[in-house]
């Protein structure tokens, strides 16, 4: 279904990294991130190792699997947050390497295009930025496009026969899931939502689980996570605010948003070519 690939722009714009910007992951980094390099690079280091980002490629980053970031010398770079709005994507996304590459001029996306980034985001070049309330349509569509098109590019990576392996459960629970979804800020007990499907709760539990490696309680309090970063970048509240507000209703949120710094360099590997 069309609205199970609807995403969230969280951030963006251009940035100059340096070694300031090295540090260890933390609940900030939990989305999807596009990288789009101009000038110097830096390395990740992801649960399967570590990646060196270059200029002249536009890498596809599980900001879910990073462990550590480091600049040793500086890199100028076009960026973009997201997460889709959706567990089936979230799922699929989860399938394909942390870090997956193209050549520039082979990915769809113009010079043009990775600019276009600065004109649908307030503070484009700050660390942190969100939506502009009066940004382009026409550009804001064309980065959600590009996105997609991103996106099905990297399915096409995915084995076919676990993608349909994955559909007639995920449908199953669909509705139960369409329920969180709108009422995740209410935490509602196991029960009622395992109800939505006609399933005992242990049952739905455990699908849930194997379906998409969390609990139903964890997803709640993620979709409230990611609720709070939205607060985060697109109002004036500050942390303690946001973790009080009755639209995310987390008491401890503080910690997930702090991390310690690092500052060793990594040895780089290249990423994953997901392109010809």
């Amino acid at each position: 279904m069309i609205e199970d690939y609807n995403l969230t722009l969280l951030s963006g714009g251009y940035y100059r990294c340096d070694p300031a910007w090295n540090k260890s992951s933390t609940g900030i980094d939990q989305c999807y991130k596009v990288y789009f390099p101009v000038a110097g690079g830096v390395s990740l280091e992801m649960d399967t190792g570590a990646f060196a980002l270059k200029a002249g490629r536009i890498y596809f980053i599980s900001g879910f699997r990073l462990k550590r970031q480091v600049c040793d010398s500086r890199m100028d770079v076009y960026w973009l947050h997201f997460v889709p709005e959706s567990l089936y994507l979230r799922y699929l996304l989860d399938q394909l390497p942390p870090v997956c590459s193209w050549a520039l001029q082979k990915s769809g996306w113009s010079k043009r295009s990775y600019e276009e980034i600065c004109q649908i985001f307030e503070n484009p070049h700050g660390k942190e930025s969100k939506l502009r309330v009066d940004s382009s349509p026409v550009a804001e569509c064309r980065i959600q496009g590009l996105l997609l098109s991103l996106i099905s590019r990297l399915l096409e990576k995915l084995d076919k026969a676990a993608i349909r392996n994955f559909h007639p459960e995920y449908y199953h629970i669909k509705p139960p899931l369409d329920f969180i979804n709108s009422s995740y800020i209410e935490n509602p007990p196991l029960r009622e939502i395992a109800r939505k499907a006609g399933m005992a709760p242990n049952y739905f539990h455990r699908v849930f689980k194997q379906l998409f490696g969390v609990t139903p309680f964890n997803y709640m309090l993620a979709q409230r996570m990611n609720r709070a970063r939205h607060l985060l970048a697109s109002s004036t509240l500050s942390i303690k605010e946001v973790a009080e507000s009755p639209a995310t209703t987390i008491r401890s949120i503080s910690p997930v948003f702090s991390a310690p710094r690092c500052a060793s360099p990594l040895p780089g590997t290249e990423a994953q070519t997901c392109g010809p």
